[in-house]
């Protein structure tokens, strides 16, 4: 666990080393996704497909929900020096919130002008 901990650190650091890092890495994945859709001729998964780009925060949510935040979870049941670290991916987790409801806002304002009266109203 430690292991994978730090080797899954950036999402503890701070949110614009956090961001930037999960940014590097998933243009790495895009080209990975490249080289199966050109090579191999396959539809690769949406992390990995550059035509899913736009998706960053989501699938960056799913990832910290799944696979972050149960491990900083369990290491601070082991030492709670560690809870820190469980603060940042939390919030780290609460930014891709934002840029995701702020994505979802703005597709629901593409799509529909009407929906986007309903979204503000169902607010207040």
């Amino acid at each position: 666990m430690l292991m994978t901990a730090c080797d899954l650190g950036a999402v503890t650091k701070p949110w614009e080393i956090s961001r930037q890092v999960a940014e590097l890495v998933t243009s790495e994945f895009f080209e990975q996704g490249d080289r199966e859709r050109l090579e191999l001729k396959l539809t690769p998964s949406a992390i990995f497909d550059r035509n899913r780009k736009d998706e960053l925060p989501r699938l960056q949510l799913e990832w910290i929900d799944s696979i972050c935040m149960p491990l900083y979870q369990a290491l601070v049941k082991v030492n709670v020096k560690l809870k820190p670290m469980l603060d940042s991916v939390a919030a780290n987790r609460s930014k891709w919130e934002e840029l995701h409801q702020k994505r979802l806002l703005a597709s629901t304002a593409s799509s529909s002008p009407a929906s986007v009266m309903v979204a503000t109203e169902d607010r207040n």
